[in-house]
């Protein structure tokens, strides 16, 4: 597989534990770097997909190992290492500069948009 995408975010205090209360510190938070992972790994999957189809999470394993600040840049790159005919598994790392603060493993459905809508 090995196909890739990749998203640049910036840090803000919306982003932060301390606005989401996951944590009382302003630092990123980990259901903000779980969203932007996921953005990340729908976009990829959007690629693969008719108009009718959309995907969903269905799983995810994280680790967050290092905190990022109000102001840091954040680079999100999402690969596609397995593509089957329902779903899609992809490892994802998020970095500011070369430092690692998070990786994961993210597994995606693939749903028809009508009849998930129901």
């Amino acid at each position: 597989m090995g196909e890739s995408l990749c998203i640049e975010k910036t840090v803000n205090s919306e982003d932060c534990a301390l606005t989401l209360k996951s944590g009382d510190l302003e630092v990123l938070s980990t259901p903000t770097v779980l969203a932007w992972m996921e953005e990340a790994s729908a976009n990829l999957a959007r690629k693969f997909l008719t108009l009718d189809e959309s995907t969903v999470g269905v799983h995810v394993e994280l680790d967050h190992l290092a905190p990022a600040f109000v102001g840091d840049k954040v680079k999100i790159e999402s690969v596609l290492k397995e593509r089957g005919t329902k779903k899609f598994v992809f490892d994802i790392t998020a970095k500011s500069g070369e430092k690692m603060l998070a990786k994961a493993k993210h597994v995606r459905v693939i749903v028809n948009r009508k009849r998930f809508a129901k």
